[in-house]
């Protein structure tokens, strides 16, 4: 009832069965005629209601609740990642139980679910948009680290003068692992927020933030670490000066295949960057000595018939380190100093100046460092590399029988072949369109004319072609017969033999692209009833057989190769001959 008027007023808390009637005070304004207990436990439980339904970093009951990042560290989530990362470093990596593939990732997923909590509790961090922030800014360093050489050689130089020793092992493919972040913000953003008053669990939650940081600090990371035991080693490098330095050097990517015996000769000139696999960087005091193959518990290489390193120190020129298996045998080294009988050793000279570059310099009678040569003008003539646009190619071939309605050749030296079949009233019918890319001028196969398109299978890894013949043999129809071939060995061809043999005067060179290295080929075409001739790639000749028999032979590619990495380069997945020939066999018709 309103005092001033005398009539009655409901309020909206009228509908949950609370009538209010407001009395006016001019002291002290309006007030509710509803008791203080009752309306707070009616404010109490209209949030309790709606708090499900609010965003967690807007729920009543964390609002005014400082997050905890150390809660996180009980959570079996946070335990369990910190022990995978533990076991995967010092007792699952090289052990040979897993895949070398998995225990490279272990660490990473692990690590990116420890590190971020670790790191917001050590800056007492209070608030959710602090523990997001620790999430970004792990995410952010682990990605720089992959990804860039200058940012993991100043943490690894940063970490050395904290006293921790540490390498960073670039593999962009790590990046796989960021998804952990999300995991960790998602998993502990309720333990984060708990009211817990234990004396138990605090010391708990210390005992494994020191356990955390020390293993993280601890943890194993491969080839490249300065341990201070003498090191048992073959080739290793030295630090002559007084000063650290930082030292990046990348071994031969797995992939790769090198012919020792064709590079001994020039090893930093024919060696090159797109061979060498993934980066990695450790600091080297002065006069520490650090293997560059094995070095104590460090996991071998597999075993090859020869070594090369790809090494880039600061203040040094890039330069390659190559031996053969054998040449420098393993032999204990002293982890600072020089060894009596410095076998292997490759000694790091920096200018005191800091003006001009340093040199390396072969501490024993072996020669296991060689410089990088300035680049050389582009080779011309027979001897240059050949080009991978040239190569023969084809889609992917529609096998069986087929007729042709048609075949045009583009601009670009490739044939688009239109194949079909007819209905039985004579209609076109399921069209294919193949295309064959080679160095010819005409396939010599007439639209109209029944085909058969079958593949070749050749003896070795990436070999392989096609045949396209005709078989409607009509008594004025020429029988057509098409081989593409790439592989190291052509096969015989309607007598037609294939012979290359590598040009002696060519030396070796880089090819264009993934660092193949290569020496040019010559050809030579013939046999059975058919002439010989020498071709050179890219040349076509047509020899005269018996009866007008004509053999069209075209040269696409003939190199032989000395180092390959299958996973880039063209052509087959092994070295030696590295051979594509397209040949045609024209046979006039009987009538």
């Amino acid at each position: 009832m309103d005092d001033r008027t005398g009539t009655e007023e409901h309020y909206p808390h009228a509908n949950r069965g609370v009538r209010a009637h407001s009395v006016f005070n001019p002291a002290h304004g309006p007030t509710w005629g509803l008791h203080p207990t009752r309306a707070l436990r009616s404010m109490r439980s209209t949030f309790d209601h709606l708090e499900p339904c609010l965003p967690m970093s807007l729920r009543p009951s964390t609002l005014g609740t400082a997050l905890r990042p150390s809660r996180a560290l009980l959570h079996p989530l946070w335990i369990g990642s910190l022990a995978v990362l533990v076991l995967n470093d010092h007792v699952l990596k090289g052990a040979g139980m897993l895949p070398e593939v998995l225990t490279g990732k272990l660490s990473d997923f692990a690590g990116l679910v420890v590190a971020p909590i670790l790191l917001a509790m050590v800056l007492r961090v209070r608030t959710r948009r602090g523990v997001l922030l620790s999430h970004v800014a792990v995410g952010a360093v682990f990605a720089a680290l992959q990804l860039s050489s200058v940012v993991a050689t100043q943490w690894s130089a940063a970490m050395a003068t904290l006293g921790i020793p540490w390498i960073t092992t670039q593999d962009a493919t790590d990046l796989i692992a960021l998804p952990a972040l999300g995991l960790s913000l998602w998993a502990f953003r309720r333990v984060i927020a708990q009211r817990v008053h234990s004396p138990a669990r605090r010391s708990a939650e210390l005992v494994a933030a020191g356990t955390g940081l020390l293993c993280c600090a601890a943890t194993s990371s491969g080839p490249g670490e300065p341990f201070r035991l003498d090191p048992v080693t073959d080739v290793y490098v030295h630090n002559a000066g007084d000063q650290p330095l930082v030292v990046r050097f990348r071994a031969l990517a797995p992939s790769v295949d090198l012919d020792c015996n064709a590079v001994a000769n020039d090893p930093g000139g024919l060696i090159t960057e797109p061979l060498f696999g993934d980066s990695q960087s450790f600091l080297l005091d002065p006069d520490q000595n650090l293997g560059l193959r094995v070095n104590n518990e460090w996991d071998d290489v597999e075993s090859s018939s020869c070594y090369a390193m790809l090494l880039d120190v600061d203040g040094l020129p890039p330069a390659v380190a190559f031996w053969r298996d054998g040449a420098v045998p393993l032999h204990t080294v002293p982890a600072l100093g020089y060894d009596e009988s410095p076998r292997g050793g490759i000694d790091l000279l920096v200018p005191e100046d800091g003006d001009s570059l340093g040199e390396y310099d072969n501490m024993g009678s072996e020669t296991v460092v060689f410089s990088i040569p300035p680049a050389a003008p582009p080779i011309d003539g027979a001897c240059a590399p050949q080009s991978d646009a040239t190569r023969l190619d084809w889609s992917n071939p529609p096998t069986g029988t087929w007729e042709v309605f048609g075949i045009e050749r583009g601009a670009d030296g490739c044939f688009s072949v239109d194949l079909g079949t007819r209905n039985t009233d004579g209609e076109p019918n399921d069209s294919q369109r193949w295309y064959l890319c080679a160095p010819l001028t005409d396939l010599q196969i007439e639209p109209g004319r029944r085909v058969q398109l079958d593949n070749v299978t050749g003896s070795g890894q990436g070999d392989g072609g096609i045949s396209l013949r005709t078989i409607d043999g009509g008594p004025d129809d020429d029988y057509i017969e098409l081989r593409a071939f790439r592989g190291d060995v052509f096969p015989m061809f309607h007598g037609l033999q294939i012979a290359a043999v590598p040009e002696f005067e060519c030396g070796y060179v880089v090819g264009e692209r993934c660092g193949t290295i290569t020496r040019s080929t010559a050809v030579t075409a013939g046999g059975g009833d058919f002439g010989v001739t020498q071709l050179l790639p890219g040349s076509v000749e047509t020899l005269e057989g018996e009866g007008s028999r004509q053999m069209t032979v075209a040269v696409a590619h003939a190199e032989e190769r000395a180092a390959l990495d299958p996973e880039c380069a063209e052509g087959p997945d092994t070295l030696g001959l590295d051979l594509e020939v397209v040949a045609i066999l024209a046979e006039p018709s009987d009538g």
